[in-house]
């Protein structure tokens, strides 16, 4: 359960709330949108999405570090409460 829960944090961390990854994640997906419409494969443009959903960098993360399907699951899983739980937290926080 703490390997899911680290695991969760992590994908959240990288995704959103480390900012110093802002400007190179932002970066990237523009050079690699740019590039799905320049060479045609506009069904590729959808992967950029690994570097700013922490479900899917969790899932793909977890698969590859861990080769557990079940884990990535659980880490998917957390990723999308601790992201649920935040935008709740924020909605308060700003009166919504």
């Amino acid at each position: 359960m703490g390997e899911i829960i680290t695991l969760a944090l992590f994908s959240v961390w990288i995704t959103g709330f480390f900012t110093p990854l802002n400007g190179i994640r932002e970066w990237i997906t523009v050079k690699w949108i740019q590039m799905c419409i320049k060479l045609n494969l506009h069904f590729l443009m959808d992967a950029i999405v690994l570097l700013s959903c922490s479900k899917c960098f969790g899932f793909w993360f977890t698969w590859i570090y861990s080769k557990s399907f079940t884990l990535a699951l659980g880490v998917s899983f957390t990723a999308f409460l601790i992201n649920f739980v935040i935008n709740q937290i924020n909605n308060i926080e700003n009166g919504k």
